[in-house]
């Protein structure tokens, strides 16, 4: 059963305090505390702080290790580049003007790196591909642009100033 009277008594007695408690402390909206944002503000600002601080890090150890896969895209490019030729064995004999070899026989001129057929005054070769490959370093001839591409990691160098010019 509902007891009508108990429920009027604990009603009047919640308004009673709620009526003290205004008469006391003010307003409803006075009593508010001006600083429950405020947690709020100082823990967004705090995490956007170490967000910012994560993405500059990130961005710091990322650009890094791509100057040191460029660094060694160029030294590959360098070694490659002063790397010396396999001897010559018979029929074919080694080029005073060139370095390839030459078959004594056709005439026709050899990468002794790769045994590609090398046109002696371009000193270009085509692989199996179709692409052009500098027989003095190995490396992927773009004649477009006169761009070289490392097989091994498909960085773009310019030759002229030793820049990276794409990354794989």
């Amino acid at each position: 059963m509902i007891d009508p009277d108990r429920t009027l008594v604990e009603s009047t007695r919640t308004r009673r305090a709620r009526m003290l408690a205004a008469f006391l402390h003010g307003s409803l909206s006075s009593r508010r505390a001006v600083n429950t944002n405020v947690k709020r503000v100082l823990g967004s600002t705090v995490l956007a702080a170490v967000i910012s601080v994560g993405c500059l890090g990130t961005g710091f150890v990322l650009g890094h290790l791509e100057k040191q896969r460029n660094e060694k895209a160029i030294e590959a490019f360098r070694q490659a580049s002063e790397a010396n030729p396999i001897p010559a064995k018979p029929p074919y004999v080694k080029s005073k003007e060139t370095g390839l070899l030459k078959n004594t026989r056709t005439g026709v001129h050899i990468d002794p790196r790769t045994g590609f057929e090398v046109d002696p005054k371009t000193m270009l070769a085509k692989d199996p591909q179709g692409r052009l490959i500098d027989t003095r370093t190995g490396w992927i001839f773009d004649p477009k642009t006169g761009y070289y591409t490392d097989p091994a990691s498909g960085v773009t160098v310019d030759p002229s100033t030793l820049t990276v010019v794409k990354g794989p």
